[in-house]
Formats: structure tokens, C-alpha cells, sequence
């Protein structure tokens, strides 16, 4: 009887373990179909960012082409060549300035080493 017992008792543990081992296993591919959706949600999620990103890029360059053509915004280049223009005007007041400025202090320093003597 109590080897009866015994061997009931193995064969049930058997049993157990097979069942364990079995749900291990369900447990690993169900594990393994999760990693797999959770890695095609992302590139998924991706895909939709960029192309809201896309979309979004592709409505300002319109807005930015049609204030280019009814002359509410200048080129880049218009306005560089522009700036480039004002910038050489302004630097030549500058040297004009700066050569009258010098002129003046030279002939203010003749005038009082004049009346200086």
C-alpha cells in the first residue's frame, strides 16, 4: 500500500511538472508574441509620427510658398542681398564719419597749437 502511495504520489508529481513545464512554455510564446506586437505597435506609432511630421513640413512649405507669391515674404536670398547691400552702405557712412572725425580733430589741434603759442 504505501508503495502504491509512493509511486501514486511520483506519477502525480510527474504529472504536475509536465503541466508546469506546459504552462512554462504557453507562458514564453505568449511572452514572445507580446515582444513581438509591442515591437510592430512602436514602429507603427513611428511611422504615424513621422507622417504627421511630414504632413505638417508639407503645409508650412505651401503657406510659405503662396506668402512668397503674393510678396508677403521675401526669398532668403532677396533678404540676405539685401542686408549684404544696407551692411556695405552703413560701413562706408562709417569710414566717412570716421575720416571727417579725424579731419576735424586734426585741424581742432592746429587751431589750439595756434592760439597755444
Amino acid at each position: 500500500m504505501v508503495e502504491d502511495y509512493k509511486k501514486s504520489c511520483v506519477e502525480r508529481e510527474a504529472e504536475l511538472l509536465s503541466e508546469v513545464n506546459a504552462a512554462k512554455s504557453d507562458l514564453l510564446d505568449t511572452l514572445e508574441k507580446y515582444h513581438k506586437l509591442e515591437h510592430e505597435y512602436s514602429q507603427v506609432s513611428n511611422a504615424k509620427m513621422v507622417q504627421g511630421e511630414l504632413r505638417r513640413l508639407r503645409q508650412e512649405k505651401r503657406a510659405t510658398e503662396l506668402a512668397m507669391e503674393e510678396r508677403k515674404l521675401l526669398p532668403v536670398e532677396k533678404v540676405e542681398e539685401t542686408l549684404q547691400k544696407q551692411q556695405e552702405k552703413y560701413q562706408l557712412q562709417i569710414e566717412k564719419l570716421s575720416a571727417r572725425a579725424t579731419k576735424a580733430e586734426t585741424q581742432l589741434n592746429r587751431f589750439l597749437q595756434h592760439f597755444g603759442h
